[in-house]
C-alpha cells in the first residue's frame, strides 16, 4: 500500500482543527488576541452566547447574517474600521472554512462582497513635537531607577524608527546594526523589514544595553532581546517586556510631563515629521506602508497648523 495514502487514512476527522483555530495560527502572536476577543464578540452577537469560538459554527453563517453583525455595529456606535476588523476575521475564517472544503467556492465569495459601510472618523492620535520629546528623555534622565534608562532608549527608537510597539518587543540584540543604524523587525504581514534611527536614538539604547549587561549576574550571557521586564525592587528580569508594558510606559512617562500619550503616537510623529519635512513618498517608505493613502492618514498636525494656512487667504 501507498505510504502517503496509509498516512492519509490515519488521520481521524475530528484531528483536523477547526478553521478558526487555522486563520488564529496565521496570525501574528501579537494579533491573535485581539482578533479571538472580535470573533468571541461576533458569535455572541449573532445570537450564540456562552459558546467558544472554536464550537461556534463559522461555516453555516450566510451573508446576510454579516449584513445584520455590521448593521448592529454601527447602530452601538462603532467606528467603520472596528466593522472592518470584525468583517475582515470572519472572511478569514471562511476563507480557512472554502479550504477545508467545509463550504463552496461561491459562498466564499458571497461572503466576501459583503462590505463593513463606509465612512471614518477624526484621528485620536497627537503629534509628540521635539521639544516634548526632549522633555520625555529628561523625566527619564531624572529617575535613578533601571527603568529611566530603560524607558528613555524605548521612547528613542519608537520615536526615531517609527516601529510599532510590538515590533520593539520583539526585536532581538542580532537584529541590530549599529555602525549603519539599522534594526531588521518582523513587522505586519510576517515581513521583515528594514528600519533606520538616528544616532541619539542609539545612544539611549546602548546606555540601557551596557547598564543591563554590568547588572547581569557574573558569568551569564547577556540576553538575546533589547528590553527587560523590570520587578518591583528594581530588579532586572530574564523576562522580555511586553507590549502591554510599553503602553504602561507610554502613559506614565507622558502623565509626567502633562501629556496623555499613547504608543503609537511615537510612530504617528514620526511619519508626519518626515512628511513636514521631506514628503510624502519618503515617509511612506520608511513607514513601509503598501498604500501611500495610509501613510496620509498619519499626518496629525495640529490645527493650529493647518488654520494659520487658511489665514494665509486674504482678500
Amino acid at each position: 500500500m501507498d505510504p502517503a495514502v496509509t498516512l492519509v487514512s490515519a488521520i481521524e476527522l475530528n484531528q483536523v482543527q477547526a478553521p478558526v483555530a487555522l486563520y488564529l495560527q496565521r496570525l501574528a502572536p501579537s494579533s491573535r488576541q485581539t482578533m479571538r476577543y472580535v470573533l468571541q464578540d461576533a458569535a455572541d452577537r449573532l445570537g450564540v452566547e456562552d459558546v467558544a469560538i472554536d464550537e461556534f459554527p463559522w461555516h453555516h453563517l450566510q451573508p446576510g447574517h454579516i449584513t445584520a453583525l455590521v448593521a448592529a455595529l454601527r447602530e452601538d456606535g462603532y467606528a467603520p474600521n472596528t466593522s472592518s476588523l470584525y468583517v475582515n476575521a470572519i472572511r478569514g475564517v471562511m476563507n480557512q472554512a472554502w479550504q477545508q472544503n467545509l463550504i463552496t467556492q461561491d459562498h466564499l465569495l458571497k461572503v466576501r462582497a459583503v462590505k463593513a459601510g463606509g465612512g471614518s472618523r477624526l484621528i485620536k492620535g497627537r503629534n509628540l513635537r521635539r521639544n516634548l520629546i526632549r522633555e520625555l528623555m529628561d523625566v527619564c534622565a531624572a529617575d535613578p531607577r533601571p527603568q529611566g534608562l530603560r524607558d528613555a532608549a524605548i521612547i528613542a527608537i519608537l520615536y526615531g524608527s517609527g516601529m510599532r510597539k510590538s515590533e520593539s518587543v520583539n526585536m532581538d540584540l542580532c537584529q541590530i546594526d549599529a555602525e549603519q543604524r539599522s534594526l531588521q523587525v518582523l513587522g505586519k504581514g510576517n515581513k521583515e523589514l528594514i528600519k533606520f534611527a538616528p544616532a541619539w536614538a542609539f545612544e539611549k539604547l546602548d546606555a540601557w544595553l551596557a547598564f543591563r549587561r554590568e547588572n547581569l549576574p557574573e558569568g551569564v550571557g547577556d540576553d538575546a532581546f533589547l528590553f527587560n521586564r523590570i520587578r518591583r525592587g528594581n530588579h532586572i528580569t530574564r523576562e522580555r517586556i511586553t507590549k502591554h508594558a510599553i503602553y504602561y510606559i507610554a502613559k506614565q512617562r507622558g502623565k509626567q510631563v502633562g501629556v496623555d500619550i499613547m504608543p503609537h503616537d511615537f510612530r504617528r510623529s514620526f511619519i508626519t515629521r518626515v512628511i513636514e519635512e521631506y514628503d510624502v513618498s519618503i515617509a511612506q517608505k520608511l513607514a513601509h506602508h503598501a498604500n501611500i493613502a495610509t501613510t496620509v492618514s498619519y499626518d496629525v498636525r495640529d490645527d493650529n497648523e493647518r488654520r494659520n494656512v487658511t489665514d494665509r487667504f486674504l482678500l
